[in-house]
């Protein structure tokens, strides 16, 4: 896992964009994407839940101009995927999260105040 250096903390105020993608044939359900961000908490948290293995995943975060801040790429081997960043380690602005996997490609707009 990759760190930038931390700047000082901030808060998050998130705004949803539509899935690109989210659907996982065979099982009937959409694969669901949870963030959470307490403005008591410095975490940003992300939960994905799918009704079978999420598999092969890369999760990033990049920053308005489209540079890559965060890039973590894994297997999950179960349903569920949960992921606590550092919010801290990300400058001030709009941020994008892009979260791809086997069944989601979902891209979700965070502002950085």
């Amino acid at each position: 896992m990759k760190r930038l250096l931390p700047l000082a903390a901030t808060v998050l105020t998130l705004q949803v964009a539509t899935p690109l993608q989210a659907s996982s044939p065979g099982c009937g359900k959409d694969p669901k994407v949870l963030v959470q961000c307490p403005r008591n908490s410095g975490l940003l948290t992300l939960n994905v839940t799918s009704c079978r293995k999420i598999g092969n995943v890369v999760i990033e975060v990049r920053d308005a101009n489209g540079r890559t801040l965060y890039r973590e790429e894994g297997k999950a081997m179960t349903a569920e995927l949960v992921r606590r960043l550092d919010r801290g380690t990300f400058p001030k602005g709009e941020l994008t999260l892009l979260i791809t996997a086997r069944d989601l490609q979902l891209s979700e707009r965070v502002v950085n105040e």
